[in-house]
């Protein structure tokens, strides 16, 4: 049955007033996969000031009960490029037991959004980080690809049709496409903003999006110049709205209050022919439902 999806993002002046991100080359080094005993999510690695934070929907880590945590503990994998080739995994544990008690992560009461404070940054040397206490490496590789704190869109700058990457790891679909989807790594979508509500600080994404991909970066792509492309943080994903369309809900509706009136035009079972068409007649107007190639489309004539 087909679906329309809408994908609501929670806009990223919730987080902090100024902030910017830099996309690397990889798209796979952007987000950050967050795995817990009660789920998993997306989100990612920003810094403000002299510390770096774990930024995500505030579901993933709280459900719908903060302040109590889902879990924890939690895992955190992201990529991240060595030279100009290679990326490679990096994985770590975070007790987020531990860091709430230290009053190191933060969520706001009305809005979807939580972060995590992970490191500190030297005020000389960017480079130079110090993991606080209740981080813990599982990989060799230590080094983190994190987004610069130069400029995040205000709400007020994000623009309707304006085209949208969306960055996750949508786990959900691993039952669906598990042949050739690897949940360990992010998918990349793309969309345009549809919509936007300043007042409640959400964008409206059209874009599909699914479990997993809650607190993942919404990138706005934009053209400040001729031959000139520019990528903003605009939100983090907060939830998706599936709609079934209206004709595809009156059909079934007809369907299992009109079967004793039906008249078949063929056989009482569906034949492998393309079409076979139902017909029904009611107060003037004829209803045709016909089934071609698997696909159900509902015509109705009137006076005919």
């Amino acid at each position: 049955m087909k679906r329309t999806f809408i994908s609501v993002a929670v806009a990223m002046v919730s987080v902090a007033r100024c902030f910017s991100a830099t996309l690397g080359e990889d798209p796979r080094t952007f987000p950050v996969l967050i795995a817990h005993e009660r789920g998993t999510g997306s989100g990612c690695l920003l810094r403000m000031s002299n510390s770096v934070y774990l930024v995500t929907a505030k579901h993933v880590l709280f459900g719908t009960n903060a302040p109590a945590l889902l879990s924890p503990i939690a895992r955190l994998k992201s990529y991240s490029r060595a030279g100009t080739t290679n990326v490679s995994a990096r994985t770590l544990e975070i007790d987020l037991g531990q860091l709430l008690s230290a009053g190191e992560v933060r969520f706001s009461t009305n809005r979807d959004v939580a972060i995590v404070r992970i490191e500190e940054c030297s005020s000389n040397d960017v480079n130079i980080v110090s993991y606080l206490p209740g981080i813990t490496f599982l990989s060799p590789e230590r080094g983190l690809q994190i987004a610069a704190p130069e400029v995040i869109c205000p709400a007020k700058d994000v623009d309707v049709g304006a085209e949208v990457f969306m960055f996750g790891y949508p786990t959900s679909l691993t039952g669906l496409i598990r042949e050739i989807f690897d949940p360990s790594e992010p998918l990349l979508r793309k969309g345009i903003v549809a919509g936007i509500n300043l007042g409640k600080r959400t964008i409206i994404i059209d874009c599909p999006a699914y479990f997993g991909n809650s607190g993942g970066p919404v990138i706005q792509i934009e053209h400040p110049a001729l031959n000139q492309t520019r990528f903003r943080i605009i939100g983090l994903v907060s939830g998706f709205v599936p709609f079934q369309e209206e004709w595809e809900i009156q059909a079934i509706q007809w369907l299992s209050q009109s079967r004793s009136r039906l008249n078949w035009s063929g056989s009482e079972h569906l034949p492998r022919a393309k079409k076979t068409v139902l017909s029904n007649s009611e107060g003037g107007k004829k209803t045709r439902l016909c089934f071609a190639s698997s696909r159900l489309r509902c015509e109705n004539h009137s006076g005919r």
